[in-house]
């Protein structure tokens, strides 16, 4: 029996998902989740799973930060990429994260039971559109309905940043710890696929998040 988990935050996929596994019968779907924090709750009340079907773009934690605790911490558990998005870097990004897979989610329920049986049995599986945008080398600049959707916390760090308010600063008026502020600043960095804090604020800028 190949156990999952599935994470997205729209309940009509989720429930379309299921639906499929419904009628293979080796195919479990054992527990759902809207976000990446549900994820970990989860798999801290049970991690007798095989796969994690991942969604990228959720609220409260995204499907790459994610992905990244989910295969440091549970290595007995792979991680799927299920996602609307054919673009390098977020293929790249779940792949160099610890994805043993990326799925479109307008592959067909064939594809996507052919893609857990491969993850499951050790291998590693990408859609083909995928595989083609990987293999044509090009880059992509970052638009506003690419970046995974920011935490009401992160904006507030965001706009502080942009502010000129220092770490420290940040973190008394938020009343939260130094480190704290320091672990936004870095899931902020990732998020936006910027090389530092000055590349975040000019590309929140050129999105209008700023």
């Amino acid at each position: 029996m190949i156990r999952l988990l599935i994470a997205d935050d729209h309940k009509v996929l989720l429930d379309g998902f299921k639906s499929i596994f419904n009628h293979i019968e080796d195919i479990e779907v054992v527990a759902t989740a809207n976000n990446g924090v549900e994820v970990l709750s989860q798999l801290e009340k049970s991690n007798d799973l095989d796969i994690v079907l991942l969604d990228i773009n959720m609220p409260e934690m995204n499907g790459i930060e994610t992905c990244k605790i989910v295969t440091k911490k549970y290595q007995n558990i792979k991680v799927i990429a299920l996602s609307m998005h054919n673009k390098q870097s977020y293929i790249n990004r779940m792949l160099k994260n610890g994805a043993s897979g990326y799925i479109l989610k307008n592959a067909g329920a064939t594809e996507l039971e052919s893609g857990i049986r491969k993850v499951h049995a050790g291998e590693k599986y990408v859609s083909m559109e995928a595989m083609d945008t990987l293999l044509s080398g090009q880059q992509e600049n970052v638009t506003e309905g690419e970046i995974p959707p920011l935490t009401k916390r992160e904006k507030e760090v965001l706009e502080l940043i942009a502010s000129e308010y220092t770490t420290k600063e940040i973190a008394k008026k938020l009343f939260v710890s130094f480190e704290t502020v320091q672990t936004h600043r870095k899931h902020l960095i990732q998020k936006f696929n910027a090389k530092n804090i000055v590349g975040v604020i000019k590309k929140a800028t050129d999105n209008g998040l700023l």
